[in-house]
């Protein structure tokens, strides 16, 4: 897997992006090569997040070649809160360019403090906008918030269990968020159902059963399994001031989490999927033979956070192959490796210093045992187990039916590159 570092969001997206449609006429010359559409909600640290992206689009994107879209939600009032262009709820939207003009943005923005960013009618007039006010060859949207990757009591169709959740909390209304159901629902339903890129400047989003709910509906996936831990410093000009030797500037104090950011190509996902089928089917075949070796790479895998169970899929099937010696998962483990190989075409290795850096890592997937799979929501209207059948991750894949399986749940995972998780 390549690696090389981000040094702003424009500057990602022309070197990525135009390289693959540069050849490509423009159906009108008024249009933009990109349009970039900019949605979430992080409270008044927006401002300077929206302040300093504007001074990287001062250097580094062609005049009109990529237009950028901004909608974002202000969060409550509070110590973190400066409100500079807006009051606490309302949705501010412009378009950010050279020119663009700060001290007007409030008056630009419409007081609509009860606009649910979840409501996939929203999404589709966000992006409808987009197509309409800032045509482009192609579009590019960036969710730019909090981030939780999947949550079996979070995200799952609302129709069957009522309000959902997911990414992107809106402070509001009572942080009822966005999950990936309602985000591919949103663009489904508009005017641009298949998009260049989606970007997620979300913590903990780079899980397979997250990505696999919106892959189709993007040749590229920007996403990171790890926590962006950057005190509510915007991640792109942060990553700028670490190549300078500035890296204190991102690390939040008493989490000095290592990180990265990965460009994945949504095509080469589904082989990954058909190798991850594979490693399910057989550990549910080899359980009962290999029960005490499968525990212990189970016990053994890189998990991302400790408080939520996503581990690396690469690393587990690298476990697993050498806590078993079984031969069919080290070809599994073999043809995983390929699989990322093609579909994570670049990876941004955040390194602070810290913490020794893992050799590798890939994307992250859910693993519990079986005890919690079968667990009920608190109201006891749904399982762990229906809301994640619901994935199209398991639905490629049968993922759940090895959660089902395995019996040990995991503990003692190596933690934080070298920190030992806390039980």
């Amino acid at each position: 897997m390549k690696k090389y570092f981000l040094h702003t969001l424009a500057l990602v997206l022309i070197v990525c992006l135009f390289s693959c449609n540069k050849d490509k006429p423009a159906p009108d010359a008024d249009w933009a090569d990109y349009t970039v559409i900019v949605y979430g909600a992080v409270g008044g640290a927006m401002d300077y997040s929206m302040e300093a992206v504007w001074k990287e689009i001062q250097t580094k994107v062609p005049d009109k070649k990529v237009r950028v879209l901004v909608v974002y939600k202000y969060g409550a009032e509070g110590e973190r809160f400066s409100g500079k262009y807006g009051a606490p709820g309302e949705v501010v939207v412009f378009e950010l360019d050279k020119d663009t003009d700060f001290e007007k943005i409030h008056t630009e923005g419409t007081d609509t403090k009860q606009f649910k960013l979840y409501d996939p009618e929203n999404i589709t007039a966000i992006l409808n906008r987009a197509k309409e006010e800032l045509p482009a060859r192609e579009y590019v949207l960036a969710l730019y918030g909090h981030g939780g990757g999947f949550i079996a009591q979070e995200d799952y169709p609302k129709e069957y269990y009522g309000p959902t959740r997911g990414i992107i909390p809106d402070e509001l209304l009572n942080r009822v968020t966005i999950n990936m159901y309602e985000l591919s629902t949103g663009i489904v339903q508009s005017e641009i159902p298949h998009l260049k890129a989606i970007m997620f400047h979300n913590c903990l989003m780079g899980g397979m059963e997250s990505l696999m709910q919106v892959a189709p509906y993007a040749d590229y996936l920007f996403a990171t399994p790890f926590m962006l831990t950057s005190e509510n410093n915007p991640l792109i000009p942060t990553l700028v001031e670490m190549l300078r030797k500035e890296a204190d500037l991102y690390v939040k104090e008493g989490v000095p989490y290592n990180g990265s950011m990965e460009l994945l190509k949504s095509a080469e996902l589904e082989a990954v999927c058909a190798v991850a089928q594979e490693l399910a089917i057989r550990l549910c075949e080899l359980y009962p033979a290999k029960k005490e070796a499968i525990d212990r790479a189970t016990c053994a895998v890189y998990q991302f956070y400790n408080i939520y169970p996503y581990f690396d899929l690469l690393d587990y099937a690298r476990k697993l192959a050498a806590e078993t010696g079984d031969g069919t998962l080290a070809s599994v483990r073999n043809r995983l490796e390929e699989a990322f190989g093609r579909a994570i075409l670049q990876q941004v290795i955040i390194d602070l210093g810290v913490l020794p850096v893992l050799p590798a890592f890939s994307l992250s997937v859910v693993l519990v045992d079986h005890d919690s799979y079968q667990s009920q929501s608190a109201k006891g209207d749904f399982t762990y187990r229906s809301s994640y059948e619901f994935t199209a991750f398991h639905k490629l894949t049968g993922w759940g039916n090895w959660l089902d399986t395995n019996a040990c749940l995991p503990t003692g995972n190596p933690f934080g590159q070298g920190e030992s998780m806390v039980p």
